[in-house]
């Protein structure tokens, strides 16, 4: 990284500890079909930053539905509800309000989370937080590397400019797709070889950005 000009942080993990929650959620929905519940909560393990959309449309394979529309919004409907009444509750990620404060003194930070947009401004405006961030993408519409791209266009930035914390190998993945470095927080989550620098939480992050990359 030759500069440092913009932050884009994940959202789960990350901001706000509710990896647990989203978990606790899908145990809920999939308990639902419990010939395949076991199955789906193996395969939602091994595929954590994968949208619940693709989740939900593997269940509904499993099941023998698959163009079974009404079903897939019915879940995806529960699944959402939940989740915004859950998230009223859950802890930030330590040190995350002093990150957004102090951070985005010097430079934007924008969010990119897999959560639907709709679904995450409203958890954001719950919260509090939408204020600290120049632009939220959610999925869908975006993924995060078609929301990466959209940053550096609208910062007119070049990957070298740009960082990504993220808290999986998703991240991880959409990071080096695009090209922007990467820094972790550790949430529990699983990353690849070759292994990110990664942080106990945004204490840390904050400091090592201000005193490294600033």
């Amino acid at each position: 990284m030759t500069s440092l000009k913009t932050i884009i942080l994940d959202f789960d993990g990350v901001v706000i500890e509710s990896n647990a929650l989203k978990t606790q959620t899908f145990e809920k929905i999939f308990g639902r079909f419990p010939e395949y519940s076991a199955e789906m909560l193996r395969f939602h393990a091994a595929n954590v930053s994968l949208s619940r959309f693709k989740k939900f449309d593997h269940l509904l394979e499993l099941l023998g539905r698959k163009h079974d529309q009404p079903l897939r919004e019915d879940i995806a409907a529960d699944f959402s509800q939940r989740m915004i009444e859950g998230m009223v509750t859950v802890p930030l990620v330590t040190g995350a309000l002093s990150f957004l404060q102090t951070i985005t003194a010097h430079l934007p930070i924008y969010l990119a989370s897999v959560t639907p947009e709709t679904e995450l401004r409203t958890i954001l405006d719950q919260r509090k937080l939408a204020k600290w961030f120049t632009g939220i993408y959610g999925c869908p519409p975006w993924t995060k590397p078609a929301a990466i791209a959209d940053v550096l266009k609208r910062e007119n930035l070049t990957a070298s400019d740009a960082l990504l914390i993220g808290d999986s190998a998703g991240d991880q993945s959409a990071a080096m797709l695009t090209g922007v470095s990467f820094l972790a927080r550790n949430s529990g989550l699983q990353f690849e070889e070759p292994y990110p620098t990664c942080f106990p939480d945004l204490d840390a992050l904050s400091d090592y950005i201000q005193t490294t990359l600033l």
